[in-house]
């Protein structure tokens, strides 16, 4: 399974690794400092509690916890979510096919699809941005809470398969060698 990367230079990919992996760490950054003002008792683990509220009663007594402050930050959060999810989606994609690129049958062809995954997160993530902005604006309803649930949780578990298959690829890189 062929993907658009592929399509650059190693050259190219390592550079883009390199500088989309700076960017990942420095949103992470950032994205933490935001999240502090959106942890409540309601919302322990600020947007990710948001994110999975999953009913229209928790996403609530989230947003009842926010102050108009705590509003402002999630409001702030949600918009520079869009640099995160392109930064991070790229990072580990680049990562899953250079590790793929490295071994031949099963583990690179699971690497590309790991790294189409990545791309699959990124748009969930943006669905789930977008319901969580109408719950924001609009107040919560429950279609709205399941949507960014749902988007929120396939996208975490791209995330950490993809997370898996690097740390997988990378010990049998290691210990595979010829």
């Amino acid at each position: 399974m062929s993907h658009p990367f592929l399509n650059l230079t190693a050259l190219q990919r390592k550079r883009l690794f390199w500088l989309f992996l700076a960017l990942t760490l420095i949103a992470t950054l950032a994205l933490q400092v935001i999240d502090g003002a959106l942890q409540t008792a309601a919302a322990p683990q600020g947007i990710v509690s948001y994110e999975l509220a999953g009913s229209a009663a928790e996403a609530g007594r989230i947003l009842a916890s926010w102050d108009a402050n705590a509003r402002l930050h999630a409001a702030f959060s949600l918009g520079f979510d869009y640099l995160y999810m392109l930064a991070y989606a790229v990072t580990l994609a680049m990562a899953a096919l250079w590790l793929a690129e490295v071994r031949p049958g099963f583990i690179h062809s699971l690497g590309a699809l790991m790294a189409w995954g990545m791309g699959v997160a990124g748009l969930l993530d943006a669905l789930e941005n977008y319901f969580l902005w109408q719950m924001l604006t609009g107040g919560a309803t429950e279609t709205a809470a399941a949507g960014a649930h749902w988007a929120a949780v396939v996208k975490f578990a791209l995330i950490i398969l993809a997370i898996l298959y690097i740390i997988f690829a990378l010990i049998a890189h290691r210990f595979l060698r010829k």
